[in-house]
């Protein structure tokens, strides 16, 4: 627990939220029920649906290039680390966005979650795009040596 405590704010917002979109993808993000003599009926689509692929797809690797920074992974970029984790998250808040509008026949609760979540994503991603990155928040929480 305390490794989550030395993490840079951006880093606890990126992949919190992004587990958590993840989950949420599962959810139904439409959803419609029918009753009658007794007798209901629910259906609904996930959060996968049209353009939650995507959605899905840019959660899955901002959350492994989160994970590569927060680890420390060297790994060589002709632009700044940082860059590529605002892209991921504001691809992400796009394309959430994009689907939350397309699918708004019979809204169900989970989609709102899930634009929330990706907002949230967004301001993670602005921080990280403002300066702060993990290897900056491990340099200030190492002691320095005696």
């Amino acid at each position: 627990m305390d490794q989550l405590k030395g993490l840079s704010r951006s880093s606890q917002l990126l992949l919190g939220a992004g587990l958590l979109l993840f989950i949420f993808l599962f959810f139904d993000w439409q959803q419609v029920c029918v009753s009658g003599n007794g007798f209901s009926a629910c259906g609904g689509r996930s959060g996968w649906h049209g353009w939650g692929v995507l959605v899905g797809l840019l959660v899955i690797a901002l959350i492994l290039w989160e994970a590569v920074q927060v680890l420390g992974v060297k790994i060589q970029l002709p632009f700044k680390a940082s860059l590529l984790s605002a892209g991921l998250a504001a691809a992400t808040l796009l394309f959430t966005v994009i689907k939350f509008l397309v699918d708004n026949e019979a809204r169900h609760w989970p989609s709102w979650v899930g634009l929330i979540l990706a907002i949230v994503i967004g301001f993670g991603g602005f921080l990280r795009w403002s300066g702060d990155s993990p290897k900056e928040m491990r340099m200030a929480r190492t002691p320095p040596a005696a």
